[in-house]
């Protein structure tokens, strides 16, 4: 019996909340940890879920990671765990048999915005493989299109011809009546086109107050896998971050 292929497609589902768990399964808003103008948006969260789901069952090669930090005081557990719970509950809806879930699901816990929702998604899926992935899909809201491919993708040097997008917007984003949610989607990217990498005060302090546990924002936890890795970082007593315009491992070519 031959093993199966390694993984070649990374399913980034971007998180947007905690669900803490409850009886309605994520159905009931009450459940979840979320900031004042996300409400009404949890079922769009689920919506995210889903969508990755069916990507996922759609592509033998693929692996699913849900993506983000425990962002709340409230709780230690991070908005990927939460997800994945939330999947769990839900038994996938019905998309994936738990064993196959089991083998095809992780979570990235240490993301803080939506640029580290796709970098240290990519480095754990070196860092579980000691392979990059040649194609990402990233799911999310649709009005972050701009900013999670053309911006962060851009930033980090991967291939926007290996990236794919499904986006879900909020009832509010669909219907017009957000009108400050719209404002703020040309302020961020105006801002991660002036900082693509997220690295002045003005990102960087968003990030440091969704991290009320204070966890690890090094691109690798072992040291060794960085080394391996072949990324190319700059550090500093802060942090670290990726070295503008070098050529990351990446952004190699594959054979198709």
């Amino acid at each position: 019996m031959t093993s199966p292929a390694p993984p070649e497609h990374a399913i980034i589902v971007c998180c947007h909340g905690i669900w803490a768990g409850g009886a309605a399964r994520g159905h009931d808003e009450s459940e979840w940890l979320i900031a004042e103008f996300q409400k009404g948006e949890t079922p769009t969260f689920i919506e995210h879920i889903k969508a990755g789901l069916k990507v996922l069952r759609g592509d033998k090669t693929s692996i699913l990671i849900f993506s983000g930090g425990p962002t709340r005081k409230e709780t230690r557990v991070s908005e990927a765990q939460s997800y994945a719970n939330l999947a769990e509950a839900n038994s996938f809806f019905g998309v994936l048999s738990e064993s196959e879930a089991s083998k095809r699901i992780f979570c990235e816990e240490r993301a803080l915005d939506s640029y580290y929702n796709v970098l240290f998604s990519l480095t754990k899926f070196w860092s579980d493989r000691k392979i990059w992935p040649k194609k990402i899909t990233i799911v999310s809201h649709a009005f972050k299109r701009e900013r999670l491919v053309d911006c962060h993708c851009g930033a980090i040097g991967f291939p926007l011809d290996r990236v794919d997008f499904v986006g879900v917007d909020p009832p509010g984003m669909i219907d017009g009546t957000k009108e400050a949610a719209f404002k703020g989607v040309a302020e961020a990217i105006t801002q991660w086109k002036e900082d693509p990498h997220g690295k002045g005060d003005l990102l960087a302090s968003k990030r440091r107050k969704r991290n009320p546990w204070g966890v690890s924002q090094e691109l690798f936890l072992d040291k060794e896998d960085q080394i391996r890795s072949g990324v190319q970082l700059i550090s500093d007593e802060e942090e670290e971050c990726l070295l503008e315009g070098a050529s990351q491992p990446w952004s190699q070519p594959h054979d198709t």
